[in-house]
């Protein structure tokens, strides 16, 4: 790859921020150059700005944005990841909605849900909490957009760092073994489904009707400051009044959104959509 300046890593980065919202700036730069470095090797692209021309004009442009995304995006995620607002979710959240919702299933949408582990972690979380018991019955939507990744979580099978918090008596009870895999049990996998969607994207398609609570964690620090406000903004209108928002602990609503309110919880902070009792 040949070396290449200020003004093509501003064409390339400002068109990958307008289609998928993710910043590139600054030190994220060197992240963005190793994982297209194989993108140019195998289009046979000497630069950066060959690369771009690429994206922008070529018939095989939507192709390469599908290739790009799966290299851009950050997967990281793990089963039972911080706990706090897990507990959060399901003592708190899901029973006072659980109240005010009564006579239909409470819908949930994970966001940026990558390989399924979070929306699979609510799941085992709802189900052994027997909330249902009480008469609350509940749904979860995923989405991400990588769909290797989504294929990965219909799939519901795990191995290795994806298992890092799960001790040997949650493995039993969470999953079947399977040729050195972990699967998801039956039970846990009913009421959870996939789709691909772009957040980024003001025109796409989120999920199916309103939600009751989203759950979008550890995804917008990485999006532009432009991008980020887009996106709260299209959860503020897919959550109705009292619906809750939840983030990751290092992303923050303070002085950036006047639909919600944040509500403190033990060990967690989320956001409730203004515009109810």
């Amino acid at each position: 790859m040949n070396a290449a300046t200020e003004t093509d890593w501003k064409l390339l980065t400002d068109l990958v921020s307008e289609r998928f919202g993710l910043s590139f700036t600054g030190s994220r730069q060197d992240i963005l150059q190793s994982r297209l470095r194989s993108r140019l090797e195998a289009l046979r692209l000497s630069d950066i700005r060959e690369y771009y021309h690429y994206l922008h004009a070529h018939p095989g442009r939507d192709e390469e944005f599908e290739q790009l995304a799966q290299r851009i995006t950050n997967n990281e995620t793990y089963f039972f990841r911080d706990p706090g607002q897990l507990d959060a979710i399901v003592d708190h959240v899901v029973p006072s909605l659980g109240a005010r919702r009564p006579g239909r299933p409470l819908r949930l949408l994970s966001a940026g849900c990558s390989s399924g582990e979070e929306a699979y972690s609510l799941a085992v979380k709802l189900t052994d909490s027997g909330i249902e018991l009480a008469g609350v019955r509940w749904t979860i939507d995923a989405c991400d957009l990588n769909p290797l990744k989504l294929e990965h979580a219909r799939r519901a099978s795990y191995e290795g760092l994806s298992l890092r918090a799960c001790d040997e008596a949650m493995l039993r009870h969470c999953f079947v073994p399977a040729e050195g895999r972990h699967v998801v049990r039956d039970r846990y996998r009913k009421n959870v489904r996939f789709f691909c969607a772009n957040l980024a994207s003001p025109n796409g398609g989120l999920g199916w009707g309103s939600y009751d609570i989203i759950v979008c964690r550890n995804l917008l620090i990485y999006f532009s400051t432009a991008a980020f406000d887009r996106l709260i903004a299209r959860f503020a209108q897919l959550l109705p009044p009292g619906g809750f928002l939840v983030l990751g602990h290092s992303e923050s609503l303070f002085e950036r959104s006047r639909a919600f309110e944040p509500v403190a919880f033990p060990h967690a902070v989320c956001y409730r959509r203004l515009g109810g009792d």
